[in-house]
């Protein structure tokens, strides 16, 4: 029954980013935070080149980003609504789009980097050993991480459901529409210790109270 109702979450996370596709843009200015000077600033020393890798790229306000730097670049994403917002905002005929859920999908090929922002926090407990494994099937043997996304101070502006599978909260689309999604808040040093038990060396940097940002490579890399 735990399965079948992390199953049934899963699947209304995936409708609520193809439903809020639409209004994504304008109801979440990424750009207007505070943080964002840093975070890109952050991912300009990272350097992500050569074959990289975006997981749950929504509407590509990262993805613009990773194209500065990316020899070839790969954006995979569960809605087909967000990959073609994403589509249009780069109209770059060399990005590959892949619509798949993370959870179902193997890569075909390795890439030197993989990055995903404001995706591991919808990662379910259950779920995270699973999906560092994904990782690591990824990447190349020297292969590198960058993750965004939100610290655990963003706890006192979301509507918890309590008593869900998985840590879940509450949101709502500007027609009044409800859908739940899993939302995981880690706090930085506990986030380094989860990924050494799976085998990965993190460092993970607070970025104002809203952000981190972490990198990652695999314990033997």
């Amino acid at each position: 029954m735990a399965d079948d109702d992390l199953i049934d979450l899963l699947g209304e996370q995936i409708a609520y980013y193809r439903a809020r596709a639409i209004e994504y843009d304008r109801t979440a200015p990424f750009t207007d935070h505070d943080g964002y000077p840093e975070l890109t600033a952050a991912l300009q020393r990272f350097a992500p080149r050569g074959g990289v890798l975006e997981l749950a790229c929504g509407t590509g306000q990262w993805t613009k980003e990773l194209a500065q730097y990316a020899t070839e670049l790969t954006a995979v994403d569960a809605s087909e609504e967000m990959l073609a917002l994403n589509r249009a905002r780069l109209a770059r005929p060399d990005v590959v789009y892949v619509k798949a859920d993370v959870f179902a999908w193997s890569p075909a090929e390795r890439y030197d980097v993989v990055f995903f922002s404001a995706w591991l926090s919808h990662v379910p407990p259950q779920r995270f050993d699973d999906f560092w494994a994904l990782v690591a099937a990824c990447l190349s043997d020297d292969g590198r991480v960058f993750v965004i996304d939100e610290l655990p101070a963003v706890k006192s502006i979301e509507r918890a459901i309590p008593g869900a599978v998985a840590p879940t909260v509450e949101r709502r689309l500007t027609t009044g529409e409800r859908f739940r999604t899993v939302k995981v808040f880690y706090e930085p040093r506990l986030l380094v210790a989860k990924l050494a038990t799976v085998g990965w060396q993190a460092e993970v940097h607070p970025v104002g109270w809203r952000f981190f940002y972490a990198t990652a490579r695999r314990g033997n890399a």
